[in-house]
């Protein structure tokens, strides 16, 4: 799934996009970059279970997340690449999004002052956040219907 960047550009760069946003501070400009695509692909595989040894099958997932290399965004560089069993996936999502949880408390208290996040990216970001919902509602009914 494609990810655009919202255009965080670097303070002396020119801004040709009204819509870009400037980040003062070169320690976080250094650091910073965007996944701009994820990959996920189901690989079977049949296992035989411990506990009562019947064939099972092994759903794992092939993840790899992509960006670009530095400001050019014809460049792309892998970030990770894995096979990984599904509850593991099923886990990573879980543990991301209780931090998640976190980080949006504490941008909402940070923006009860003065200062606001740019109203574009909070208004992608809810927007993701909500297909995020759906999707993962729509996954867990599919496992549901399995047993």
């Amino acid at each position: 799934m494609p990810n655009e960047d919202l255009n965080a550009l670097k303070p002396d760069e020119a801004q040709s996009d009204p819509g870009s946003v400037v980040l003062y501070g070169s320690a976080l400009v250094g650091r910073l970059t965007y996944i701009s695509t994820t990959f996920s692909s189901l690989i079977m595989s049949v296992g035989k279970a411990a506990r009562d040894d019947r064939d099972v099958l092994v759903p794992l997932v092939e993840v790899k997340f992509e960006g670009p290399i530095g400001q050019d965004d014809t460049l792309s560089k892998t970030f990770f690449s894995e096979l990984v069993p599904l509850e593991n996936v099923a886990f990573v999502l879980e543990d991301m999004s209780n931090d998640l949880t976190t980080i949006c408390g504490h941008l909402s208290a940070v923006s009860a002052g003065p200062m606001k996040p740019d109203f574009k990216r909070l208004g992608e970001t809810k927007r993701l956040l909500n297909e995020a919902k759906d999707n993962i509602a729509k996954c867990l009914a599919d496992l549901e219907a399995i047993g």
